[in-house]
């Protein structure tokens, strides 16, 4: 069986070819320009893209660091020294001239001069005298040492004048232990005084049978303040 062959340019006109290769050239010429225009894009795209890239590699030289000259600092400038205050006049005090009358302490003293122990609190037997284990009673005791007492500041200040009585016992080394007072006229002025200064005297104990031993002792002492 034979195909017909069909023969296409004889049945197309001439004018309609020629407008279909008009067409086609124009076709083509648009497809051109597109092709150009994007090849110059991206050769712009490619010559940017490297120009970045070498700016990026090639770094500037850094300049080397200047120099600094040590400059000295200007001399600080000395502050001004404070104005002199005046000094205020400070009155010296006045020292009060404050009389205090001269105390004078009575000690009751024996013939030879010494203190004059009263009566001894005791039995009041005389044989109890130079009885071991019983005290020994003397009423002309003499002491080593006599620390007379200090008149106080109150009674001195008030000029007030007093007695006291005193009682001690003299131990067997001579010491005073075991004061009391037994009368102070007035009532509590004298009284540490008078037994402070006790304490400090010095006797020397009796001897019996070559052993010292105690005894009890009693003794006034009188305040005055010189007229």
């Amino acid at each position: 069986m034979k195909i017909p062959r069909i023969n296409i340019l004889e049945n197309v006109k001439l004018p309609t070819l020629l407008l279909l290769a008009l067409l086609l050239n124009i076709a083509i010429f648009i497809l051109i320009q597109k092709l150009v225009s994007r090849e110059q894009g991206f050769n712009i795209d490619l010559i940017d893209r490297n120009f970045l890239d070498f700016t990026r590699v090639i770094e500037k030289p850094v300049p080397p660091p200047e120099k600094i000259e040590d400059i000295e600092p200007p001399p600080e400038e000395e502050d001004p020294p404070p104005p002199e205050m005046p000094t205020p006049a400070v009155d010296k005090p006045q020292q009060m001239d404050v009389e205090l009358p001269e105390p004078e302490i009575d000690i009751p003293m024996s013939i030879a001069g010494d203190p004059y122990l009263g009566e001894f609190s005791g039995s009041g037997d005389s044989s109890a005298l130079g009885r071991p284990g019983k005290p020994n009673i003397d009423s002309n005791v003499v002491p080593s040492l006599r620390i007379p007492p200090v008149y106080p500041k109150r009674a001195l200040r008030s000029k007030i004048e007093g007695n006291v009585t005193v009682e001690f016992t003299i131990t067997i080394d001579g010491s005073v232990k075991d004061a009391e007072i037994i009368e102070s006229n007035p009532p509590n002025i004298f009284d540490k005084s008078v037994l402070r200064a006790i304490a400090k005297w010095k006797f020397n104990p009796d001897m019996v049978d070559g052993q010292p031993v105690e005894k009890r002792a009693r003794q006034d002492i009188k305040f005055t303040l010189k007229k």
